[in-house]
């Protein structure tokens, strides 16, 4: 505010006209389609192509078909089908692995054809109808510059699910149809930290989003998104209320600066999804199979500019008062770095230099001990130290004193060690220092002279050891002063690289995770998918149990989690559990309203490895029961892909996906057990190398090969012929396309074999309907790579003949130079060209590796 003094007189200036506009708002047409050919015009638009779900699995696979986009009469129709469809079930599109849904769609995006930051974004559209039915025009950032979605923002401008359904709404009556549409941000970390804020609209008079057309926008400025419907405008949010945090190049968590997220670049996307999340677990539930073909009609796209002002977008905007201010969120506190001092899931002291927070001192009465900082080729920069007398260490002081009490039950102190030099009675301590005499020590085996050698240390022994020169004192865990001292006995030079404390299990003979309380590096999570979970931890009301994990269900799409703690990236730790074989806790049910009383149970190694769900006998309800999983049958579990050297979440537990909301249970004694009598779970083999000639089927499967077909449209099975023996049988009985043959569980090494070939014999059975198909042969490798080529290129140069079987030998050299990565081969794939197979079959025998 400027006061000025109470005075009459003229205010004068200069004004140029620098733009004009049509609009009196001073909005100007940037960018539009009108929809007025009859194709997509693809210098605007660009389809994506996946079944992936959209990470909220939903059940349609996109497609680039007609089926699924239409452009007549002036409109764009995204049509959603009620058909099985195959297709890369990754974001990426990558064909190496895909998935069958029932649904077909289209998503259409303008990324790199249309980016925009701050404007009027107008879209007319007739929205779809029914259960399952999800409709989304949105935006999404060009650029990731604040990271992985959401911490990078998403913009919806509307969404609409299950129009025309039963409304779910607070206060809805019997028959009242919902009619709602949604304004929303996705913003603050990245998944699944992330935010949302937004707000709903009802069109006036009853009328409902799917019976016409109506113009849905937003207005983005910067520091401010409104959000209109027929040019009313019901909501607005600001800065004030969103934000950005993200992984800087440092590896420390930050705030974004300004306006972030929404001060970047973002291209539109229109798409209609099936199911998933949020459609397919509101209002009836599920999905109405009956109501498709649904349609998202788009009558036109139009992006507008502020004339007024550009480069921030504020100026041009209709604000009503009426509009809701959308509170938003808040971002929660970032530790300082330091106060949050060694209580990650790595506590990193030397890695190419000193952590941040400490720092460099020593006792050295006599000066024999010296340091510096070297480069050594193939480990960046290490420590170098030298001692020429007796007397004097070097340590890494942070002064403020730490708590390292987390550490103290699994985990290790662990660093690489080159001695390079030393009187042949000298030792190497390494020691925990809460001021002397408050000292542990621990003696070094040392390795051979310059040979670098990773040492690990558990924190235990280190502790219990005591102090040598002081016997009878020991250094307080919780009071830590020099968290690393270094100190020879004697002369010797060293070097030291990558020193930290890690977690580690391997000294345990049980792993608890939970009793009372977390043992680290553990915590007590959840992922909720909508509505809430309250989690807390309670005085168990039975005498034994003390605190328990309670946790109440107020949805039916949650998991509650014991995880190991999230590094810098918020990538959980992950720890080998292969040597433990049994899992256990215990589970008290307090309340369960429902019919049906399925329990799940998961052991996750970061999604998408992990058991998969899990079911387990329900308890009685009010009764303390105990569980022993055999981890073994985790790791066997149908769709399985556990691999246990590298566990980060031992116990995932929930009542069954889908039929939650009511449940309240307690978990307790949560550990993993190393007992003699259970087998211990399978440990993924290394890679096969192979050096001489290996039958991958010869009246059998060899060792680490099955039988496999890629998508349900095959059958893969053995059988016996009269002359032969056992054979593999392949019956493309499915209409869409799919691949089959053998798959190893491990990667192959062929470099060895280079000059080799891969040699089988095949009869053709029958032949596929359609009588162009070509048979080929598919190779891959277990990182992606392939060579792809019809049988008649075979060495014999002959196509398969009906009835008869023939020989092909093919060139490893060959396969090579058409892009399989030898030292990665896992798989043997033939079959007729893609969507032409069915009808086929053949059979197969001596499918050989040969020197």
């Amino acid at each position: 505010m400027v006061n000025f003094a109470l005075e009459r007189k003229a205010l004068t200036f200069d004004a140029s006209l620098q733009a004009d506009s049509d609009a009196s708002s001073g909005w100007t047409l940037v960018w539009s389609d009108e929809f007025d050919g009859d194709s997509l015009d693809l210098s605007k638009w660009e389809h994506e192509v996946n079944c992936w779900g959209g990470g909220n699995g939903e059940q349609q696979c996109y497609t680039d078909r007609a089926e699924n986009t239409v452009v007549s009469d002036g409109k764009l129709n995204v049509i959603a089908r009620r058909e099985d469809f195959t297709g890369p079930d990754n974001v990426d599109g990558n064909l190496n692995s895909v998935t069958t849904l029932p649904y077909t769609s289209a998503r259409l995006r303008t990324m790199n054809k249309g980016d925009w930051k701050y404007g009027r974004f107008e879209v007319k559209a007739k929205l779809p109808y029914g259960q399952g039915s999800w409709t989304g025009i949105w935006m999404l950032p060009t650029d990731w510059v604040y990271g992985g979605w959401a911490a990078s923002g998403e913009i919806d401008i509307v969404e609409a699910v299950n129009l025309k359904t039963q409304s779910d709404e607070a206060g809805a009556v019997e028959g009242e149809l919902e009619a709602r549409v949604h304004g929303t941000l996705h913003y603050g970390k990245a998944w699944p930290e992330n935010v949302y804020s937004g707000a709903e609209y009802k069109l006036p008079g009853g009328a409902n989003p799917a019976d016409d057309y109506h113009v849905y926008a937003v207005e983005w400025q910067q520091g401010e998104i409104r959000w209109y419907v027929d040019g009313v405008h019901y909501a607005t949010q600001r800065e004030s209320g969103w934000y950005s945090q993200y992984v800087d190049s440092d590896g420390d968590l930050i705030n974004a600066p300004g306006s972030a997220p929404y001060d970047q670049a973002f291209h539109m996307l229109l798409n209609l999804a099936v199911g998933g999340a949020w459609a397919g677990n509101v209002n009836d539930t599920g999905i109405d199979e009956s109501v498709f073909p649904q349609t998202l009609a788009i009558d036109y796209v139009r992006v507008y500019e502020c004339s007024v002002s550009p480069e921030t977008g504020a100026g041009c905007g209709t604000i009503s008062q009426d509009a809701e201010l959308v509170e938003g969120h808040q971002p929660p506190e970032i530790p300082d770095p330091i106060d949050n001092f060694g209580q990650g899931a790595v506590f990193d002291l030397y890695i190419d230099n000193l952590y941040k927070g400490l720092a460099y001192n020593s006792y050295n009465p006599d000066g024999a001990i010296s340091y510096q900082e070297v480069a050594v080729d193939g480990r960046g920069t290490v420590l170098e130290i030298s001692k020429t007398g007796a007397t004097g260490n070097l340590y890494f002081e942070y002064s403020p004193r730490v708590d390292l009490g987390l550490w103290q039950e699994y985990g290790e102190l662990v660093f690489d060690l080159n001695v390079s030099s030393r009187e042949e009675s000298s030792e190497l301590l390494v020691k925990l220092d809460s001021g002397w005499p408050a000292v542990s020590d621990y003696a070094v085996p040392l390795p051979e002279l310059s040979m670098w050698q990773q040492v690990r240390i558990p924190v235990a022994d280190l502790l219990a050891g005591g102090n040598r020169f002081s016997p009878g004192n020991f250094a307080d865990i919780r009071d830590i002063i020099n968290p690393f001292v270094i100190e020879p006995t004697g002369v010797m030079n060293l070097q030291l690289d990558n020193v930290r404390f890690e977690y580690s299990l391997a000294n345990a003979d049980t792993a608890v995770i939970f009793d009372d309380n977390l043992h680290a590096p553990f915590e007590y999570l959840h992922y909720v998918a909508n509505g809430s979970v309250d989690m807390e931890i309670v005085a168990a009301a039975e005498t034994g149990h003390g605190d328990v994990a309670q946790m109440s269900f107020n949805t039916n799409e949650a998991v509650v989690y014991f995880q190991g703690k999230q590094d810098k990236s918020g990538t959980p730790l992950q720890l080998d559990v292969s040597e433990f074989s049994v899992l256990e806790f215990d589970l008290k049910v307090v309340s369960d309203p429902r019919e049906n009383r399925d329990f799940m149970v998961k052991m996750d190694c970061g999604n998408p490895c992990g058991s998969g769900d899990y079911p387990i006998a329900a308890p009685e309800i009010g009764v303390w029961t105990s569980y022993q999983i055999a981890i073994a049958d985790l790791v066997n579990h149908a769709g399985s892909s556990l691999d246990v050297t590298k566990v980060d979440t031992p116990l995932v537990i929930f009542p069954a996906w889908g039929n939650q909301q009511g449940v309240v249970m307690q978990v307790d004694n949560v550990r993993l057990v190393k007992d003699g009598d259970v087998a211990l779970p399978p440990v993924p083999p290394s890679p096969v190398v192979v050096s001489q000639e290996l039958a991958l089927y010869q009246e059998q499967v060899a060792q680490h090969w099955s039988l496999w077909d890629c998508c349900a449209n095959a059958a893969v099975s053995e059988m016996v012929d009269g002359t032969r023996g056992n054979v593999i049988n392949v019956d493309f009985f499915g209409p869409s396309g799919t691949v089959s043959g053998l798959i190893a569980e491990v990667e192959h090494d062929l470099t060895g074999i280079t000059g080799g070939t891969l040699e089988f014999d095949l009869k053709l059975v029958t032949p596929a309907n359609d009588a162009s198909a070509l048979m080929l042969l598919k190779v891959e490798g277990k990182n992606g790579s392939a060579a792809q080529l019809a049988l008649a290129a075979s060495v014999e140069g002959q196509a398969p003949a009906v009835g008869a079987w023939q020989h092909y030998t093919f060139n490893l050299a060959d396969l090579a130079a058409l892009g399989l990565e030898l030292s990665e081969m896992d798989k043997v794939l033939i079959f007729p060209e893609w969507g032409k197979a069915q009808g086929a079959v053949y059979q197969l025998d001596n499918v050989k590796l040969l020197p």
